[in-house]
């Protein structure tokens, strides 16, 4: 019976995988496919939508304005979250769990609702759209991830360890750079690469704040307008092997934030 229950759970994981990775293999292949159709048999091999995607300047626009954004709010969010956990978990607040609770509704709010409010609310203070309210606006979000992130790293960290640093010489500065710093470090990367991630794929919030600006989503969104391109193949690799080095880099932080053992 248990023999059974194995080959069935080794089939189905087998179908879940080729089911999720079918369509992200179909677009590599046609990535480089010379035709611009989605049929077999394949045309040929070709760098010609890549050199198109390159050249095209509204498409390296975006994807500036998508760096920007996203490393910006990444790094705004990812110290501000991390003062925030300190304060809230090592804090002498009454009641830090309703705090908390507040800060885990962007997580559950829809992004449609999040960005209708900021429209509104930019508008009514007549603050111009553009890039850097779509920053904010994306700070607002990405800071309920990395919160979550950071949560349990600094409820393993014991601030008494700093302390008695600071107790045989060192000084705050150097307290917080050769004993917090390190410790959290691992939550911190994990946590400043995920908030990228988030500024990196939204696509409503941002439509409703970039105003005459564009981002690689919205780049996206309008060359499947009038059908889809040979170039959405292209953003759709570069994108995917990016995402693939995120990936990595987290998978790397997360075996160095088990080999660190909390204090």
């Amino acid at each position: 019976m248990k023999n059974r229950i194995s080959y069935g759970l080794g089939i189905y994981t087998v179908l879940f995988f080729i089911y999720i990775f079918t369509p992200l293999i179909l677009i590599f292949i046609f990535a480089f496919n010379r035709g611009e159709g989605y049929v077999f048999p394949l045309q040929g091999f070709t760098w010609r939508w890549f050199i198109e995607f390159f050249r095209d300047s509204l498409a390296r626009e975006s994807i500036g304005n998508s760096i920007i954004i996203a490393v910006s709010s990444a790094t705004i969010s990812t110290i501000l979250a991390s003062l925030l956990t300190i304060g809230l978990i090592k804090g002498k607040f009454r009641r830090p769990h309703l705090y908390i609770t507040f800060l885990m509704l962007p997580v559950l709010m829809p992004s449609l609702t999040i960005g209708i409010a900021a429209l509104v609310f930019f508008r009514t203070i007549n603050f111009p759209l553009g890039i850097p309210i779509v920053i904010i606006a994306h700070v607002s979000i990405s800071m309920s991830y990395v919160f979550l992130i950071m949560m349990s790293r600094i409820e393993g960290f014991s601030l008494s360890l700093q302390e008695a640093a600071i107790d045989l010489g060192a000084s705050w500065s150097s307290s917080i750079k050769d004993i917090v710093f390190p410790s959290l470090m691992p939550a911190i990367v994990a946590g400043w690469l995920f908030a990228f991630m988030v500024s990196w794929n939204e696509f409503i919030v941002t439509y409703f704040l970039i105003g005459n600006n564009s981002t690689l989503p919205i780049y996206i969104f309008s060359q499947l307008r009038f059908g889809i391109s040979p170039k959405v193949n292209v953003i759709s690799v570069l994108v995917a092997l990016f995402t693939f080095a995120v990936i990595l880099i987290l998978v790397s932080a997360g075996k160095l934030n088990r080999r660190i053992s909390p204090v």
